[in-house]
């Protein structure tokens, strides 16, 4: 009985392996022709958010979001309706079973609950540390060398009823400049970047044109979350042994003392 279940494992390995291969490379080979797909956000601000999505030769207005026609507004509207009603019916389901429950406490004797240890700060803290360091190693490596900025182009017109003012303004808006321009130039590739702020004293509000666009691969996307998925499973599964090693393990009562 003992070998047929060993054969009866090995032959569900073999076909889960058999049946696995397959479909990896498939996935594999639509990851390596999704790799070399650009895909990009185009930010725009000249008195109102334009925001636009950009894969390949695809764009995909965001916002503003365009009005929707009668059938798409009754259609929302049955769906917000539905929405609504399972909600209800969801919440009545809930009242229903608490019901039960407190009628069932008050006819069971409860039992005496055991209070669990709570675990430290300093422990849960030392936990955290290593998905942090992973979280900062991911967010570096994305934005450093993934991330292109593909254009960044900021005007600003400065307005303001006093020329003092005005003049001292613009000296901080360049210090401003100053200090974040190095910060785009070390942390991001940039392909295209124009910056300018000057005094308009004609105008009577200010007024800001800003446009930026952004652009990755999806070949380097897929290659990060692997490799990062890889090592968020390596310090998921140390943390699970290091628990499991360190539970203490459980003590049998001691049997009463026989009288002599």
């Amino acid at each position: 009985m003992k070998t047929l279940r060993k054969i009866g494992k090995v032959l569900l390995i073999v076909l889960i392996a058999v049946l696995a291969i397959p479909v990896l490379l498939l996935v594999g080979v639509i990851l390596l022709l999704l790799s070399p797909i650009p895909v990009g956000v185009r930010f725009r601000y000249h008195g109102e958010v334009s925001l636009r999505l950009i894969v390949a030769f695809f764009h995909k207005q965001l916002l503003p979001k365009k009005p929707l026609t009668r059938k798409q507004l009754a259609k929302a509207e049955a769906k917000k309706a539905a929405k609504k009603a399972k909600k209800e019916k969801k919440a009545a389901q809930k009242a229903e079973q608490e019901k039960k429950r407190k009628a069932h406490r008050l006819i069971a004797q409860p039992e005496p609950e055991t209070p669990t240890p709570k675990k430290p700060l300093r422990d849960k803290l030392e936990g955290l540390i290593p998905w942090a360091k992973l979280g900062v190693r991911f967010v570096g490596e994305f934005f450093h060398r993934r991330l292109c900025v593909r254009r960044l182009n900021i005007r600003v017109a400065l307005a303001n009823g006093d020329p003092a003012k005005l003049a001292l303004s613009t000296g901080r808006a360049w210090e401003i400049l100053g200090i974040a321009v190095p910060i785009l130039e070390q942390g991001f590739k940039n392909k295209e970047r124009r910056l300018d702020v000057y005094p308009d004293f004609t105008a009577k509000k200010t007024d800001v044109d800003a446009e930026l666009q952004i652009r990755l691969l999806l070949g380097g996307l897929f290659w990060m979350v692997l490799r990062y998925g890889l090592r968020a499973l390596k310090i998921f599964l140390s943390g699970k042994f290091k628990k499991n090693k360190t539970r203490p393990a459980p003590t049998e009562p001691a049997a009463p003392a026989q009288a002599s």
